[in-house]
């Protein structure tokens, strides 16, 4: 009798956010590597060090990106919403989920490209290697030690920038998105 009088509620499960991401994560990884190994697998090593290059930048940028739209402050984008400030209205949507906007671009497009900057980086190995003697465990070592080591400097030496620039990086992913989506 207790709950005949009691409305329900349409609370949000706490569980589908990170199923989705979970989904997201997995076919990214697929597409991505899927591509990688295609065209790594038969490229020269100056391809696949461009590649790692590529992935290497792509994590670096994304993570700034998160970081930027997570230490954002939404007061600013609504004086520009009310200015009709193109990108705007997108900005204040960016920050208003900025944990699922930091975990899609710093976690998932970030996290899925330093690991196929890896996978790149074992792709060159695979080409040079001849059969697993110290010299090629040590080789594989060091590659794997300065795709991490970029990887890891580059996130790190963009924090400070991301924080310090927080709302115009996000205003300018914003007016990216607003050519996408024409809402303003």
């Amino acid at each position: 009798m207790k709950n005949e009088n009691k409305p329900k509620t349409n609370k949000p499960k706490s569980w589908v956010w990170p199923v989705k991401v979970l989904v997201l994560a997995i076919f990214l990884s697929f597409s991505f590597g899927l591509v990688s190994e295609l065209v790594l697998s038969k490229a020269f090593v100056a391809v696949s060090i461009i590649v790692i290059v590529l992935f290497i930048a792509i994590s670096i940028f994304f993570d700034m990106l998160g970081l930027a739209v997570a230490s954002a402050s939404i007061e600013n984008f609504n004086a520009m919403a009310a200015r009709k400030v193109k990108g705007g209205k997108q900005a204040i949507s960016l920050v208003k989920n900025a944990d699922k906007v930091s975990s899609i671009c710093a976690d998932v497009i970030g996290d899925v490209c330093g690991i196929l900057s890896g996978a790149a980086g074992a792709s060159i190995l695979a080409r040079i290697s001849f059969g697993g003697n110290f010299q090629e465990i040590l080789i594989a070592s060091i590659i794997s030690a300065i795709i991490a080591g970029l990887t890891i400097f580059g996130k790190a030496s963009t924090k400070r920038f991301a924080i310090n620039h927080a709302d115009n990086i996000t205003l300018k992913f914003a007016k990216f998105i607003n050519l996408f989506t024409h809402k303003d």
